[in-house]
């Protein structure tokens, strides 16, 4: 009779203690936003202008840029939704930026992605350069926590 009472005691000590394992956000599918009182980075985004000196338009590629977000406690939190978007990027009219999943795959702008097991999302996109001048911001949101890294081309002319 004790045995039993213990061995339930544990089972559910351990139900207690399984969902606290890890940073993850939830995993299973469930839609998690990063709580408030999280961070998101964004490194790897060129804060100066990209000078293009060619002197047609062509796409080049960037990779790759990453987001990672983070707890209150700087621990990286999994499985977290996210969504990027940048003013240029397709489907806007010009179609300036292309952003790819991690199978190299176009996708639209925004892009809703969720961060990997080290609470990131290495993102890689294409843009046009060449005669093409244009600036904006790569906004990435989750729940009520941003930010935004600058992302601009030129000509490269003076």
């Amino acid at each position: 009779m004790i045995r039993r009472y213990i061995i339930s005691l544990a089972l559910v000590g351990l139900l207690f203690i399984i969902p606290g394992c890890g940073g993850g956000g939830g995993g299973g599918g469930d839609d998690v936003v990063a709580p408030a009182e999280s961070t998101i980075t964004i490194s790897g985004a060129p804060s100066d202008t990209i000078s293009i000196g060619t002197s047609s338009t062509s796409w080049y590629e960037y990779c790759c840029i990453v987001i990672v977000v983070k707890n209150a406690n700087g621990i990286p939190l999994n499985d977290v939704d996210i969504s990027i978007s940048y003013p240029w990027a397709v489907p806007s009219p010009p179609g300036l930026v292309q952003f790819y999943d991690g199978k190299n795959n176009p996708q639209d702008s925004p892009l809703n992605v969720k961060t990997d097991i080290n609470g990131a999302y290495y993102l890689k996109i294409g843009y046009q350069g060449g005669l093409l001048e244009y600036t904006g911001s790569i906004l990435v949101v989750s729940g009520s926590v941003s930010a935004a890294a600058t992302f601009a081309v030129d000509t490269g002319s003076e």
